[in-house]
């Protein structure tokens, strides 16, 4: 079964405000399979330009994401007490279950204090958190438990009829939050890094 509802919303010329939902369900749960899932989304954004000097964008999503499923597997390190798979010797049964709920947001701010210079200042950041079953001990979780963070700024200048210039900064970062001994003690995944970037435009 899916649902989606979207609407508008403009109380003013210079504002309008959107919203979205999207409900994914499925099941198969039956005793043997034991299966249900859902993929459920939530969007919010918004748009304020109340002149030429600035505009604002933002946005907000949010996704919740869930699954499980009978397995069969043979494991040295299964837990103790498991049901055995029905008709296939030397298998243990257990329930799988999937989760993963992952928020976003961003936004974007333009200023033009003056004809020929306009600035942006924004983010995009996305944060996740969930959980899995998973038959290697030692195994981690990984981007199922992260953050992910791009803020950016920068400005351009039309210093002529043709010719604009730019000049950018944005930061990258990632990180897998600490969920088990491994996760980030003997194998981090985590990063960041800082960019700069200076363009000349020509347009005729």
């Amino acid at each position: 079964q899916e649902y989606r509802v979207k609407s508008k919303y403009k109380p003013a010329s210079w504002m309008s405000v959107d919203g979205s939902v999207r409900i994914w369900e499925g099941r198969d749960n039956i005793a043997e399979v034991n299966n249900l899932q859902h993929d459920r989304s939530y969007g919010l954004s918004a748009t304020f330009m109340p002149g030429e000097k600035w505009a604002l964008e933002v946005s907000y999503d949010y996704d919740d994401v869930f699954s499980q499923i009978l397995i069969c597997y043979v494991s040295s390190a299964a837990p103790a007490g498991l049901a055995q798979c029905p008709d296939v010797p030397g298998l243990v049964q257990q329930l799988s279950t999937y989760t993963n709920k992952s928020q976003y947001g961003n936004f974007d701010v333009m200023w033009t204090p003056i004809h020929r210079f306009t600035a942006h200042l924004g983010a995009n950041l996305t944060g996740t958190s969930g959980s899995a079953l998973l038959l290697n001990p030692n195994a981690v979780s990984g981007p199922l438990n992260s953050k992910w963070l791009r803020p950016y700024g920068g400005f351009d200048y039309r210093f002529g009829k043709n010719w604009t210039g730019k000049a950018y900064w944005g930061y990258y970062g990632y990180h897998e939050d600490l969920t088990t001994l491994t996760q980030d003690v003997f194998a981090p995944r985590n990063f960041h890094s800082n960019t700069a970037t200076l363009s000349l435009r020509y347009a005729f």
